[in-house]
């Protein structure tokens, strides 16, 4: 009789274990969330720098999953380790923003004088040094949460997928927490902070459990439970490592090609990718709990594991035409197609754990091992998916292939150990042929099956487009007459031809006519790369897409005489981080951010630090412009207006002569012009022959250009101040034009901003 109450003890102390790893996988998440975007403020938001920082986060994991499986087997009370261990967890955490101080120190100095590949070395050095810690200490905690709660061969495929569901489940939960409330509330900082909290609260529970055990009863093994499983089929182990190293790969693969697929056509916002990831983790969370409710002897087979691995495989394959042509543009209708694909993948890991389990002493030993072949196939499933297959196959052909993939090693494990083989019905083998075969077929023969959403829609309008795509993202470039040329990356419309556009580079030479060294941030179609060239500045272009300055010809016939000038010089780059580390100065800095204000990642180059560096390489009385269009609330512009006029003595807001948006200039001197100087740089025949290429400059045609500068002038200096007011600063650790949801929903009727509207408000 007196067991039953220890029997209930012991269910609530379990229950309360699993909290706390659910606790500890949000934790996680939100960590990845704020030291990757940290990270990549250090090294750039380039493929290269994205990578480094994901393989050195998942190789700590990895380690730390081996070596807590092969430690954990020998140890008597694992519940206090892991304690122990989640408390370091949020103690080595608080060390990080010190550490990433220190990286952005030593990386500048290498920036310079480092090679391309000697960079790389630098960025992943780095990053080891940085993260890898933290990251090996989370590593260890699924083994050892595994040791505690796998006490019987009887539930120890339910303890694996429960503990699988409930980590998995947690980092869900982080993704939303951080990406919907903490970072627009208040910032990436407190949010890690936030994070160090949640490692202390699991950490606690855990010693809280331990302190109230009874003396002596640390892991003990169900009587008559705890015998070894029969021997193992021969070559099974490696053959379900091998089987989970290449999940591992096409999973993650799949998690950046889904991400770009999903996002296409969207804007991407950040919002787009949360909830990607939300619904990515959600199936994987919902297929441990499905594994942990279907868990027994007789279902913990590997043909099982192999249906699920060609789950995984049927799932892949239908998202391609349901991601293509799906209807709603809605982002959770978007990625509820993910669901049947990880739900297989949250289905097969604990899985295969269990497989591998001869007796529950060793049940962590399996899962730590197995654990850290899946982080090895991720990292490079990872990579493989930026630098190798997106440019190769394309983002749709890819994840065919890739489903193809999942199908081979499926049949593989289903012919090798179906016992027998002679019952085995020939359905499923010819099934899992059929998987493998089409996608590959539909791949290599260039079905319409594989072309992009953006693609679908421009054949559907007859447009003339080229397609491409690249580490970075997709993009289509529409050809046509001058009125209908276009430039999309991942389906989202970055520019066309305007006069707006050719004066981002004839503005700033009318403030300043000696100017030189003109630096252009973000390439578009090339348009005002061209027109500072035409003003014979020497000028530095800086693109964060390899391909885009290569669709230059698409809209301009003349291109190659541009992108081969002696005054020009293309970078593939960050352009916040080109400008943070580059040792050149320049008389201009003109930014041209990618629409929309609101997509994820712009916000880089329009936060408080990003005009700080770029002041700080501008020359003496140097000027800097930036374009800023009605793509925001009156708010919204208040913020944007007080952040740059925190950084520059002087700044002048004009409106653009096409009414599409604002030029913002700013100097450590007066900003002003005279209208000789306007006249002869605007004037000029070269400069009228570039200017009237563009299809809307009729609509300023037989204007002089002193009238049309005195027109668009609205605010100056200390009408700036009076107009933006006390509105809070854009910051890097407060990235409000990327996090803004909460405030929109309640806003009280805040205006959006047009012409008339700004007129009305300026002096």
């Amino acid at each position: 009789m007196g067991s039953f109450p220890e029997e209930g003890r012991r269910r609530h102390a379990d229950r309360l274990v699993v909290c706390a790893f659910v606790t500890s996988g949000a934790a996680g998440l939100m960590y990845q969330v704020v030291w990757s975007r940290e990270l990549v403020l250090v090294f750039g938001n380039t493929t290269e720098a994205i990578g480094t920082i994901v393989s050195a986060f998942m190789a700590g994991l990895g380690l730390g999953g081996l070596v807590g499986g092969l430690v954990s087997p020998r140890l008597r009370r694992p519940l206090l380790l892991y304690g122990l261990v989640e408390v370091a967890v949020g103690g080595s955490a608080l060390l990080v923003p010190a550490g990433l101080h220190l990286v952005a120190g030593v990386y500048r100095q290498a920036y310079d004088a480092a090679t391309p590949g000697e960079l790389t070395l630098v960025r992943l050095a780095l990053t080891l040094a940085t993260v890898t810690p933290v990251t090996f200490l989370m590593g260890l905690t699924l083994p050892l949460l595994t040791r505690h709660l796998v006490i019987s061969m009887r539930t120890a495929g339910a303890r694996m997928g429960q503990l699988y569901s409930a980590n998995t489940l947690g980092a869900m939960a982080g993704t939303l927490l951080s990406g919907i409330i903490l970072i627009e509330l208040f910032g990436l900082s407190v949010t890690a902070d936030t994070a160090v909290g949640l490692n202390v609260l699991a950490g606690g529970i855990a010693l809280a459990l331990v302190a109230s055990e009874p003396v002596g009863s640390h892991v003990a093994m169900s009587p008559g439970l705890n015998m070894k499983q029969p021997a193992q089929i021969p070559g099974l182990r490696r053959l379900l490592y091998a089987a989970t190293f290449v999940s591992g790969f096409v999973a993650l693969a799949l998690e950046v090609l889904w991400t770009r697929m999903l996002a296409e056509g969207t804007g991407s916002l950040i919002y787009i990718f949360v909830v990607i990831l939300a619904v990515y983790l959600l199936g994987i969370a919902v297929g441990g709990a499905a594994y942990r409710a279907a868990s027994s002897p007789s279902r913990d087979t590997p043909r099982v594991l192999a249906l699920a691995l060609l789950g995984i495989a049927v799932g892949t394959l239908v998202t391609v035409p349901l991601g293509t042509v799906w209807i709603s543009t809605s982002p959770i209708w978007r990625a509820i197609i993910l669901l049947p694909a990880t739900i297989c993948m949250g289905y097969a890991f604990p899985l295969s754990a269990r497989l591998l389990t001869r007796d529950p002493a060793h049940g962590s030993r399996s899962i730590g091992v197995l654990y850290a072949w899946n982080t090895a196939g991720s990292i490079l499933g990872s990579l493989a998916a930026a630098f190798v297959l997106a440019g190769a196959l394309g983002t749709n052909a890819s994840i065919l292939v890739l489903a193809g993939a999942n199908a081979t090693t499926g049949l593989v494990l289903l012919v090798t150990h179906a016992r027998p083989l002679r019952r085995l019905s020939l359905r499923m083998p010819l099934g899992a042929v059929a998987v493998i075969v089409i996608p590959l077929l539909l791949a290599a023969t260039g079905s319409p099956v594989v072309k992009t959403s953006t693609e679908h829609r421009l054949d559907a309008g007859g447009f003339t487009h080229y397609h491409a795509e690249d580490r970075l993202s997709t993009l289509d470039a529409v050809a046509g007459p001058p009125s209908e040329r276009r430039l999309f990356v991942t389906g989202t419309s970055m520019t066309y031809l305007s006069t707006d556009t050719k004066l981002m580079a004839y503005l700033p030479k009318v403030m300043r006519p000696n100017a030189n060294d003109f630096l252009d941030i973000a390439f578009g179609m090339g348009t005002t790369y061209r027109s500072a060239i035409n003003l014979r500045m020497r000028t530095d272009a800086v693109d964060l897409s390899p391909t885009v300055p290569r669709m230059m010809p698409v809209f301009y016939a003349d291109a190659e005489k541009y992108l081969n000038n002696p005054l020009g010089r293309v970078v593939t780059a960050d352009g916040r981080n080109y400008v943070r580390l580059t040792s050149r100065r320049y008389d201009i800095i003109s930014v041209d951010p990618p629409p929309p204000i609101r997509s994820a990642g712009t916000v880089v180059l329009y936060t408080r630090e990003f005009y700080a560096d770029a002041h700080r390489h501008l020359r003496r009385d140097g000027l800097m412009t930036e374009w800023l269009y009605f793509g925001v609330n009156l708010a919204e512009l208040r913020e944007h207006l007080h952040t740059f006029r925190s950084e520059f003595p002087h700044v002048l807001v004009l409106i653009s002569p096409m009414h599409g948006g604002l030029y913002l200039l700013g100097s450590d001197s007066d900003i002003s012009w005279d209208p000789a100087t306007a006249s002869r740089i605007l004037a000029s025949p070269d400069a009228m022959r570039d200017i009237g290429d563009a299809p809307d400059y009729y609509r300023i045609a037989g204007r002089s250009w002193p009238s049309i500068l005195a027109s668009m002038q609205w605010l100056k200096d200390g009408e700036v101040d009076r107009f933006s007011g006390d509105a809070p600063l854009i910051t890097d650790d407060h990235p409000r034009t990327e996090y803004y949801l909460l405030h929109k929903m309640f806003a009280s009727g805040d205006q959006s901003v047009t012409e008339a509207r700004l007129r009305k408000l300026g002096p």
